[in-house]
């Protein structure tokens, strides 16, 4: 939706800062590619490539509750699209030795136990409702809308998941500097039930919980 929302991310950001919270990024700029990524968990697309140079890169820094992150085993993310799809991957440092991934089939409610990565979307900003996606390191979709793909592979030191969501599952095309809200988060399944750490967050949270509309951040779609 084409909407001049900075002012609202303004404030919002400098409440934040009263609150004693350093805001790494508040938004992430995804550019078009002419050239879709192929899903295969290698990361070395050029749309990936456009995407770390045009602002379309993201690192997750915060645990629950704002914390700023203390773990060493940080995510990067990548967005960028084309006409039909958004493209989003994930760089989850971690030892392969630790990797939880026991979910090896699509479908049912979302997972506590894996480590897994999670998306959530909304076509408007500032977000008053939004469609989340959740996949692990296997590829596999918890949430089984129709319409979208992920592909995993897990190395030696990190774990990669790429997605593309059909535009169409979200109800709207975008056009270049068009607005929408997101958010992104991931899970470490070895810390399940440990409190804020086990989760990692783009949005600087100021709550328990990212099953928020208006905590997501702003995307915007450039050339």
């Amino acid at each position: 939706m084409k909407k001049n929302w900075r002012t609202i991310l303004l404030i919002t950001v400098f409440v934040l800062a009263i609150a004693g919270l350093a805001v790494a990024s508040d938004v992430v700029s995804a550019p078009y590619v002419k050239k879709a990524p192929i899903l295969d968990g290698k990361l070395d697309d050029e749309a990936w490539q456009i995407a770390e140079q045009k602002g379309g890169k993201i690192k997750l820094e915060y645990h629950l509750n704002g914390r700023p992150a203390t773990t060493k085993d940080i995510s990067e993310v990548y967005v960028c699209w084309d006409d039909d799809f958004l493209y989003i991957a994930y760089k989850n440092y971690q030892d392969e030795a630790t990797v939880i991934a026991n979910v090896t089939s699509d479908g049912g409610s979302t997972w506590t136990q894996d480590d897994d990565v999670e998306i959530f979307l909304d076509t408007n900003f500032p977000a008053s409702a939004y469609k989340q996606f959740v996949s692990n390191p296997n590829g596999v979709r918890s949430v089984t809308l129709d319409g979208w793909e992920a592909v995993a592979e897990i190395y030696k030191d990190y774990w990669v998941v790429e997605i593309a969501i059909d535009f169409a599952t979200l109800g709207d095309w975008p056009d270049y500097g068009d607005e929408w809200a997101a958010n992104f988060s991931r899970h470490y399944g070895a810390l399940s039930g440990a409190g804020d750490e086990e989760w990692l967050t783009w949005s600087p949270l100021v709550g328990s919980t990212f099953l928020s509309a208006p905590t997501l951040l702003l995307l915007e779609f450039v050339k």
